[in-house]
């Protein structure tokens, strides 16, 4: 953990597009690391066009950052980890 980040402060582990994020979302909590999806539009919960192309992020807590990061890596997948 970088600093003094508060546990609960979720950072960006992997960007890429809708089905590879989750992908890697699945891998992650398949390690029990929770983690969720996000993109740029406030109301993905609610709009079905909120993923319609474009770019999405996962998004893990600061604590399961390096652990999510090497699983990714390790994973070898033909994604874009987040740098």
């Amino acid at each position: 953990m970088k600093g003094n980040i508060p546990q609960n402060h979720l950072v960006r582990v992997f960007n890429g597009n809708l089905w590879e994020a989750q992908i890697v979302q699945g891998l992650l909590q398949s390690n029990h690391i929770n983690c969720m999806i996000e993109n740029d539009t406030l109301s993905a919960v609610t709009s079905p066009y909120a993923t319609l192309g474009g770019e999405v992020w996962v998004l893990v807590n600061a604590c399961d950052e390096e652990a999510a990061a090497l699983l990714i890596k390790d994973s070898r997948l033909e994604c874009n980890p987040f740098n």
